[in-house]
């Protein structure tokens, strides 16, 4: 077998592992279940991971790849920094709200995986502070924001996005049949940071 199929057919693993870890959980999920999903008997797939934990910590770094992929070109995409930054949560948002509802996954799946990924997700986050840091650095350069520290800001950005986030994620744990509204989170998100670079000045 060459390198491009070995390639291609890891891609297919990862990509049918992951559908199938989000939708009944990390615990539940066998390398039967996945093997059978793809056709293909449990041998063939030790040729690519000796594991259930090796196929999941690849399934994370790809996830990780993808979804800092997808940030950077959110953020790049608008003009100014108010417009970058409401850009780059509602495509956060969007992002976590069509896994969940790809996959139909349940609240406590939900919970699972990001306990389950806890290290992986410290790791996003440090990352994306440093994207956000950039981008502020930009704006710095561009005179649209004054001089601060880049790095903190970018922290209590996230800090407030996380917050509000799981907010709606906390609540639905108390309450039977409720959906995570991830809607109302993204507007109270983007609300937060007009209210911080926009303030309440008289214009």
């Amino acid at each position: 077998m060459d390198l491009k199929n070995i390639s291609s057919k890891r891609n297919l693993i990862l990509s049918t592992a992951r559908n199938i870890i989000i939708k009944q959980g990390y615990a539940k999920t066998t390398l039967d279940d996945i093997a059978s999903a793809l056709g293909m008997k449990k041998s063939s797939l030790y040729y690519y991971y000796q594991n259930k934990d090796a196929l999941l910590e690849d399934v994370i770094k790809n996830e990780k790849d993808k979804y800092l992929s997808i940030i950077s070109e959110a953020l790049s995409k608008k003009d100014k920094l108010l417009d970058k930054l409401i850009n780059y949560e509602t495509i956060k948002s969007n992002y976590v709200k069509s896994v969940i509802k790809l996959h139909d996954i349940s609240l406590n799946i939900f919970i699972e995986l990001k306990t389950k990924i806890f290290k992986t997700a410290n790791e996003i986050r440090e990352n994306e502070i440093s994207i956000l840091s950039k981008v502020l650095e930009d704006s710095i350069k561009k005179k649209e924001i004054k001089k601060c520290n880049t790095t903190r800001i970018a922290h209590t950005l996230l800090t407030i996005s996380e917050a509000i986030r799981h907010r709606e994620i906390y609540y639905c744990q108390f309450q039977t049949n409720k959906q995570i509204d991830f809607d109302k989170a993204n507007d109270d998100i983007i609300f937060t940071i007009k209210l911080i670079f926009e303030g309440l000045l008289i214009k």
